[in-house]
């Protein structure tokens, strides 16, 4: 995780770390086509986005800045021989160093101001702050939330290894939210490599800090969900289930429009196996 999440003291702050800026978007930026994959990974040969360069920019700034616990370097990669394609990558420095996380005892567990939490990080830390225009009025019975942080990892697995943060003073519990996941789906449009990945890991699913946040990184190689079939769950378009993948998932799918409501969508599934003490 970001910050101190994966080890045991930060880190000193280094002089001339730079302040995080807004970076301001509106959905005029997202990339509908054209971020698929060649036909072999090929970082260097995608060209960046204004998001791309951005994130990676900052990014690589704080490494040489010495705000990472290591300094990562090109890793062991290859794709395991089988049906399932599963991509393996050799971080040692990262099984060395990660802290030992918090103790869950509920996919429900409430916010613990003791812990480790987001309320910590370093102002170096933060690339920016993403910040949609036009903002969005609050929903009912929601946090306002005009931004999200882009933070570093400071134990990263990948390339641009970030976290994406509401503002953390919410002090929100490691739960999906609508808000938060519009957000992320704006970072995957906003980029143009079809190797950007934007994931979310609940309490229970091996989440070592209880504080909301979002992954999101740069992994040069294809996956098996990408192109695994599909089989509609519901006559309205957009809901399928995987079936060919390591395990079993739901597929909510859009091609740009909607999002609010796929956002929406995605959240009450998630809330539903929240509800049934189901870690996802």
């Amino acid at each position: 995780m970001a910050a101190e999440a994966d080890g045991d003291q930060a880190p000193p702050e280094q002089p001339g770390a730079p302040h995080p800026e807004d970076f301001v978007y509106s959905e005029d930026e997202f990339i509908l086509h054209g971020a698929g994959w060649g036909s072999e990974p090929d970082p260097p040969g995608y060209p960046l986005s204004r998001f791309d360069r951005a994130l990676q920019d900052g990014w690589k700034h704080r490494m040489e800045l010495g705000l990472f616990r290591y300094h990562l370097g090109e890793l062991q990669t290859r794709v395991l021989p089988g049906p399932m394609r599963l991509v393996a990558q050799l971080n040692i420095q990262r099984g060395v160093e990660k802290r030992k996380p918090q103790a869950i005892h509920s996919v429900r567990q409430p916010f613990d101001p003791r812990e480790f939490n987001f309320t910590q990080i370093r102002p170096g830390e933060v690339l920016f702050r993403l910040c949609r225009s036009p903002a969005r009025p609050p929903a009912a019975g929601r946090p306002q939330l005009d931004y999200v942080l882009v933070v570093i990892n400071v134990s990263p697995l990948e390339l641009g290894h970030v976290l994406l943060l509401p503002e953390p003073a919410l002090r929100l519990p490691q739960v999906l939210t609508p808000e938060l996941l519009r957000f992320g789906l704006d970072a995957v449009l906003l980029s143009a490599h079809p190797g950007f990945r934007v994931g979310f890991n609940g309490l229970g699913a091996f989440a070592s800090v209880n504080h909301l946040h979002l992954h999101g990184f740069y992994l040069a190689w294809p996956l098996l969900v990408e192109s695994a079939p599909a089989e509609p769950l519901s006559p309205a378009p957009g809901l399928f289930f995987l079936r060919g993948v390591p395990a079993p998932g739901f597929l909510f799918y859009s091609q740009g429009e909607g999002l609010d409501a796929l956002a929406r969508d995605v959240c009450r599934a998630a809330d539903l196996l929240l509800g049934r003490g189901v870690a996802y």
